[in-house]
């Protein structure tokens, strides 16, 4: 063994076969062939075949996962041409080359639309198609979920004529051409139906039945089928109409009928918010008329009647000074009466008095006369002793009552209690005398003999 040979770095099996299929990724193909030998395995998750050339001696071993091959929409039997993507690598547990197949598809245009016509069939017969279970496309759509490629037309078109009404637009980049695209569409749909959106739209532009496969795809039907809000499916100019379209809710030609679809119901509003605006503008230059003419015509009325009103000053004005120079010429006179009210009534009086004075001598003098008579025949003597007396006597005992009832208000006096240490307690302005005028909380204002304070009720205990 040489001295190079001895440097060569050793390895196990299996990490040469690791290696092996690492390089061998770089030889991803579309191969075409027939299948033979067709294995379907329940319950491993995967599935065997073989696809062989028609023309020379050749035969290359598949493997492929049983989810890959139902989204495919390609029913394998033997003896059916197709064409099959995906990476060869090496089955370490046999040393076999076995090519890892991703996508299937039909060969020839013939193929796939018998295999169109089938599934449309079926799915027309199971009522995915009819009307009755589309849903109406929402007015005044916010949120739109968009799927296409991010690279092709179909998204400028969308985008450009989809109008400035503050749409929020949540986009997922996918294939949309090819049998590659199918689990990539199938991934995004599933992604939206977490996401709040009011629609879904699917678009991408024209092409051959080959490219336009996905979207005759059954799982990827039935997924639009029953996905949880309105769909819009925009397929480019085809004879075949897409079976995606006829399961969709709204089925349009072109991208730009599918911005149009989500701008009508904006514009409409838009069109009636002008007619709107400008029934508003009528209707105020109208009521501006109408308030305009109400205005002058008050202005006019007012005019009218505060001139009514100066004229009728004017006259009351005119009365006054007739009537202030009559009340004058009255004062002046009853003046000159006034002052001769004194001397006329001073005589008058004067006389009165002296009439008075005589009377009451005619009425009395015979009373007093007749009392000095009994004085003198009597001779009694008049005292004032005895009435000085007896108001003396009620002067004291007045002041003994008096004594009395003070005795009686200093016992009765509250300071007097106070000072023995009782206290009084007021509510609300009130005395407190019994428990129902006081709750727990209440503040109360309590006064002792040398002051008051305030106190908190925390406890109320019922004797």
């Amino acid at each position: 063994m040489s001295e190079q040979e001895k440097n060569i770095k050793q390895i196990t099996v299996s990490d040469y076969l690791d290696s092996l299929n690492n390089g061998l990724r770089n030889f991803s193909a579309r191969i075409i062939g027939e299948v033979s030998g067709l294995k379907i395995l329940e319950g491993k998750g995967y599935l065997f075949f073989s696809i062989k050339d028609k023309e020379a001696n050749a035969v290359l071993s598949c493997i492929m996962w049983t989810s890959q091959y139902r989204l495919s929409g390609v029913i394998l039997e033997d003896g059916l041409e197709i064409i099959v993507s995906g990476v060869p690598q090496i089955y370490k547990p046999g040393g076999r080359l076995t090519f890892h197949a991703e996508t299937i598809e039909l060969v020839g245009e013939g193929a796939l639309k018998i295999a169109y016509e089938k599934l449309k069939a079926q799915l027309q017969v199971e009522g995915l198609f009819e009307v009755s279970r589309k849903r109406a496309i929402p007015q005044f759509v916010q949120r739109i979920g968009l799927i296409t490629s991010n690279n092709g037309a179909a998204k400028g078109d969308f985008l450009s004529n989809l109008r400035k009404s503050g749409f929020k637009i949540t986009m997922i980049d996918s294939r949309v051409e090819g049998q590659s695209a199918v689990e990539e569409l199938y991934g995004s749909i599933k992604t939206f139906i977490n996401v709040n959106i009011d629609i879904l739209v699917i678009i991408r532009g024209g092409g051959s039945l080959e490219s336009l496969l996905p979207f005759n795809n059954e799982i990827l039907a039935r997924e639009i089928a029953n996905f949880p809000c309105p769909v819009i499916v925009g397929v480019g100019h085809e004879r075949d109409i897409s079976l995606l379209g006829l399961v969709a809710d709204k089925m349009v030609s072109t991208p730009t009928a599918a911005a149009n679809i989500l701008n009508d119901s904006w514009e409409k509003a838009s069109y009636r918010l002008e007619i709107y605006k400008q029934k508003i503008i009528d209707v105020f230059q109208d009521a501006i008329w109408r308030k305009k003419n109400f205005i002058n015509n008050s202005y006019s009325n007012m005019r009218d009647r505060f001139r009514s009103i100066f004229d009728s000053f004017k006259k009351a004005e005119q009365a006054i000074g007739k009537l202030s120079a009559s009340i004058k010429m009255r004062i002046q006179e009853v003046k000159r009466i006034i002052n001769q009210y004194p001397v006329l009534y001073g005589r008058r009086f004067e006389d009165r008095l002296k009439l008075i004075y005589k009377r009451v001598n005619l009425a009395l003098l015979p009373t007093f006369i007749q009392m000095e008579y009994s004085i003198k025949k009597k001779k009694t003597k008049i005292s004032l002793d005895n009435p000085i007396r007896i108001i003396i006597n009620k002067i004291k005992q007045l002041k003994q009552k008096i004594i009395s009832f003070e005795k009686i208000l200093n016992t009765s006096n509250p300071e007097r209690q106070l000072k023995l240490g009782y206290s009084i307690v007021r509510s609300r302005g009130s005395i407190v005398k019994k428990l129902n005028q006081i709750k727990k909380g209440d503040f109360v204002d309590v006064t002792i003999y040398d002051g008051n304070f305030k106190s908190e009720v925390k406890n109320i205990n019922l004797t």
